[in-house]
């Protein structure tokens, strides 16, 4: 395993935080922005206990807590800003605390860290193969003939994630994933028209997701894991020299996010870089920025037109 402490991702001198008591009293209930706690919380050092709760299911912001959520345990704040170029693929990830100081930006915290990801990764995807067959449904009126189509793919992106309030550190996190897709293609005939019409049928899988953290200025890779758990459909798991998270999942929305942070290492970074990974870098998300390429089909000589006439 990578020590952190010797590669330079530790925690900066800072000065010893002073005590507020403060209350943002314009803030909206339906704001995404939380309020600022009755007592402010210092920024963390050493080993940490967070618990990152989403804001809403509406946005991706999200509110981290000390030890565990309740009222008097809001710590810090993770802002997700989307890139001021509505054409740019780039959205940024501000790590916030609670000291709200900019008279012109009233909502914004003093920034910890920053990550910066892209919005819109490439997947490279391969024709994997298809299968076709006859039969009926199961209420044995209508006759259905289907195809079913797959693909593997794979994706490789990128972040990084900077120190704004004590500036220099920076990392590249590198993030490599595959899975595979599958559309089932049906010819259903209309029981009243008897005309055929085509269903689909879509699911996509992530297999495997790994990480790598680099320092920027140096090249030098400090720590390179996996997410676990995926098989077992219960909750995901991530654990490297920096942090131990897990991400338990809710039926309608994703659950809280439990990090532990380890001594040396500057415990704002792993806290950013296990967010990311169990957001933006996360399963569902990789899933939800995957757009298969069903018209690789036709330059295998197929195309669902001929299917829908009886064809192959």
């Amino acid at each position: 395993s990578f020590c952190f402490y010797e590669l330079g991702v530790v925690a900066p001198h800072r000065p010893k935080p002073q005590s507020r008591s403060r209350r943002d009293s314009a803030m909206g209930c339906c704001e995404s922005t939380p309020q600022i706690p009755d007592e402010i919380i210092p920024d963390p050092t050493g080993p940490c206990h967070f618990v990152v709760k989403g804001c809403s299911m509406w946005n991706k912001d999200y509110e981290v807590f000390r030890d565990t959520v309740g009222t008097k345990q809001r710590w810090l704040f993770i802002n997700n800003v989307p890139g001021e170029d509505e054409s740019s693929n780039k959205s940024s990830i501000d790590l916030e605390n609670y000291v709200r100081r900019d008279a012109a930006n009233p909502k914004k915290g003093e920034v910890l860290w920053r990550a910066k990801y892209d919005e819109d990764p490439h997947y490279k995807q391969q024709y994997d193969s298809d299968s076709s067959s006859d039969g009926f449904s199961s209420d044995g009126f209508m006759n259905v003939t289907s195809r079913k189509l797959q693909m593997k793919w794979r994706l490789s992106t990128k972040a990084t994630i900077k120190s704004i309030k004590y500036p220099g550190q920076e990392f590249k996190i590198k993030v490599k994933a595959k899975g595979w897709a599958q559309r089932v293609v049906s010819v259903v005939y209309n029981e009243e028209t008897g005309a055929p019409e085509l269903e689909y049928d879509d699911c996509e899988k992530v297999k495997k997701i790994s990480y790598k953290i680099v320092n920027k200025a140096t090249g030098e890779t400090i720590d390179t894991f996996k997410i676990k758990g995926m098989s077992r459909g219960g909750a995901l798991q991530w654990k490297c020299g920096a942090f131990n998270s897990t991400l338990e999942g809710g039926w309608f929305s994703r659950g809280n996010t439990d990090v532990l942070t380890t001594g040396g290492v500057d415990p704002g970074f792993s806290l950013l870089m296990a967010h990311i990974c169990s957001s933006e870098f996360g399963p569902e998300e990789i899933k939800a920025d995957l757009k298969p390429n069903w018209m690789l089909y036709f330059a295998g000589g197929w195309n669902p037109a001929s299917f829908l006439m009886g064809g192959d």
